[in-house]
């Protein structure tokens, strides 16, 4: 069954978006022999035939010319024996080896559903060391349908990391249990090594160690330390295992950027917010909120009272681990995890460990949650198809949205009104609709106190006055419109720019500028420029936004009329 319903997905642009970036290391390393691109000639190409993304966001810039690929490289590793496969049928096919071609999309796909069934196998086998047959069967059930994750594992998200994480997490799961129960090394191993590779395809999922660390036997967690005092080169065994899976990042970074540790997220815009976590709209949002779309993690997190009652040296690894994992995803700053998912995808991996109390929960409780949780699958099945038809919006949700689609299947009419606000994909920005807008004035310079009541920019003032204020000062809404202005008088040489850009503590992101092009007019004339800008999705309302004009290429220009105006939501 799943292999159809992935069927009816197209695998056409697989290779796309994040997953070029986690992609990107081996047609890097195997074809080009290039893993610092620095040669951009190839890469261009692959931009320009297959159309991955609409920039090169997975990428930053690094010493010497080299560029370093932003994600880490635990994806890459599973895709190798696909991408190898798929490498070496590809022109026997009649298609180019260029990593980009159909056979790599389909085969990498579809190996990696290979993976994914392979986490079916092994969570059930964990789950086997709980319940009977029959429980698991509907655990599995449960999982797999009245989740996300099905969206993300057949549906849409085959390649990205949570389905794979899925696997390794049921993988370690395994290995714990069975190294508990009687501590060998191939267990030992396992443990290590299953732990290093989830910390390898994603840095952040490190918390998973939490679980064979604080796991324990049914003889308590004394019993369980002084097994480990008694096993310690098994010990030494699975943190080798751990540090072996996980040396690969520690290498590309070494040979790339001549540093063991590279820190990839440059872009202020985004990154940990440690101090404030978004919890409440991780849990609750109807943006993309874990519990309003997938309310069958109410029955695991409630699993936990019959988690104590019964197993209770379980429930201190299981509840500290879901703890720790959701501080940790809903510290990102787009703890939306943006578009591209249907429900929270950060929580799917932990789903091969959160089973075990949903399983003691239905069976602590059979009568009440039985019939609620085939009423909970059934809604996220239909949740699943309208997500897959366009009806539940991929980014811009919202409770009175939300409260216009559920249950329908098709959009009603004005509905979309009811969205959050359509952001660009592109530079390209244009308010197209100003009359759900109130404008107003934010800043006007005119230089009238200058000479010639204009700003002269030189070598020695290359920048214009401008505005310097709070996101907060600009709107206490979600977002706002910008439109900047301003004139430049033609003159000799490659004209100003006007810059239009975001802080976060000191450091700027959604940076944008805009220049005069004077081809066809007349030296001396006075030439208007105006473009529009949407603020971003802030990190902090103490944000600030600065517009100035800056005279990037030299010599002497005039500009005047800097002018600045908002556009709010009414």
């Amino acid at each position: 069954m799943l292999i159809a319903l992935r069927g009816t997905q197209t695998a056409k642009h697989a290779l796309s978006w994040d997953v070029f970036g986690y992609y990107l290391y081996l047609p890097a390393a195997v074809i080009h022999d290039d893993l610092a691109l620095k040669e951009h000639a190839w890469l261009d190409e692959v931009m320009a035939t297959y159309d991955p993304s609409t920039t090169l966001y997975q990428l930053v810039d690094g010493p010497d010319g080299a560029r370093v690929i932003k994600y880490s490289s635990g994806m890459a590793l599973a895709y190798a024996p696909w991408f190898l496969l798929a490498h070496v049928v590809a022109e026997p096919l009649g298609y180019p080896a260029d990593g980009f071609s159909a056979p790599y999309q389909y085969i990498i796909t579809y190996g990696m559903l290979a993976w994914v069934l392979l986490g079916l196998f092994l969570f059930r086998r964990a789950l086997l060391h709980f319940f009977s047959e029959g429980w698991v069967a509907l655990i599995l059930l449960l999982i797999t349908l009245g989740t996300n994750w099905l969206h993300l594992a057949v549906l849409d998200g085959t390649l990205l990391t949570h389905p794979f994480l899925f696997t390794l997490y049921a993988a370690l799961l395994l290995a714990t249990i069975e190294w508990h129960r009687q501590p060998r090394w191939p267990a030992a191993v396992a443990i290590g090594a299953a732990a290093g590779w989830i910390t390898l395809v994603r840095p952040s999922e490190g918390v998973c160690v939490l679980l064979p660390l604080l796991w324990v036997a049914r003889d308590g967690f004394r019993a369980k330390w002084g097994m480990v005092l008694a096993r310690w080169p098994q010990v030494v065994l699975a943190a080798c295992a751990f540090v072996v899976m996980a040396s690969p990042q520690l290498l590309y970074w070494k040979g790339v950027t001549g540093q063991w540790l590279f820190y990839s997220y440059v872009n202020a815009g985004e990154g940990f917010d440690f101090a404030a976590p978004h919890i409440v709209d991780y849990l609750f949002s109807f943006r993309k909120g874990w519990l309003i779309y997938t309310p069958l993690a109410l029955l695991m997190i409630g699993g936990l009272v019959a988690l104590w009652k019964h197993r209770r040296g379980l429930f201190w690894p299981i509840a500290l681990f879901l703890v720790m994992d959701l501080y940790v995803v809903s510290s990102w700053t787009n703890w939306w995890y943006a578009g591209g998912s249907f429900s929270a995808r950060s929580m799917v991996p932990a789903y091969a460990v959160l089973a075990v109390p949903l399983g003691f929960g239905l069976m602590a409780w059979r009568r009440v949650l039985a019939p609620l949780s085939l009423a909970l699958v059934l809604l996220n099945l239909f949740q699943t198809w309208q997500w897959n038809q366009g009806i539940i919006s991929k980014e811009r949700m919202t409770a009175a949205y939300y409260a216009a689609i559920f249950g329908r299947v098709s959009v009603p009419d004005g509905a979309d009104r009811l969205q959050l606000v359509d952001r660009p994909l592109t530079e390209e920005e244009h308010l197209l609709d100003e009359s759900v807008y109130t404008r107003r004035l934010l800043y006007l310079e005119t230089y009238d106190a200058q000479a010639d009541s204009c700003f002269r920019l030189s070598d020695d003032a290359p920048y214009t006055p401008g505005p310097d204020v709070s996101f907060a000062q600009i709107t206490g809404a979600d977002h706002a419109w910008l439109r900047v202005s301003a004139r430049w008088r033609i003159d000799e040489g490659a004209p100003p720019v006007i810059v239009c850009t975001f802080h976060h503590q000191g450091e700027t992101y959604k940076y944008k500028t805009a220049t005069w092009d004077p081809t066809g007019r007349a030296s001396g004339e006075w030439l208007p420029l105006s473009f529009d800008y949407i603020t971003p999705e802030v990190r902090s309302p103490e944000d600030n936004l600065k517009v100035y004009i800056w005279n990037q290429h030299g010599g002497e220009h005039r500009v005047d009329d800097l002018r600045v105006e908002v556009f709010e939501p009414k």
